[in-house]
């Protein structure tokens, strides 16, 4: 099992129907798996849904387009994925706040 960051570094290699299960709390460090199933019932002993691979290429178009295009770094958005887990919202640049 990898972690949620370096799942997220073969963003690109996902396919946008899986869904992302981690396990809680939610951080960077996180074990994390794809699968093909959003329910918790499919996932690995002590993984919860976390997002949909879909969602998360959304994220990630807007983390960049709020920052003027520039690219998130994998750590960057594993706090912007968590943050839409937990809040239902994108993550905002700290000079909008």
């Amino acid at each position: 099992m990898s972690s949620l960051v370096n799942l997220l570094s073969r963003l690109d290699d996902l396919d946008r129907d899986e869904v992302i299960h981690a396990a809680r709390p939610w951080t960077r460090d996180s074990d994390a798996a794809r699968l093909a199933e959003p329910d918790d019932a499919s996932a690995p002993s002590g993984l919860a849904y976390l997002l949909e691979v879909a969602l998360v290429h959304d994220v990630a178009e807007v983390w960049s387009s709020w920052r003027g295009g520039r690219r998130p770094t994998t750590e960057e958005l594993a706090d912007a994925v968590i943050h839409y887990a937990k809040h239902d919202a994108y993550l905002e640049p700290e000079d909008i706040r």
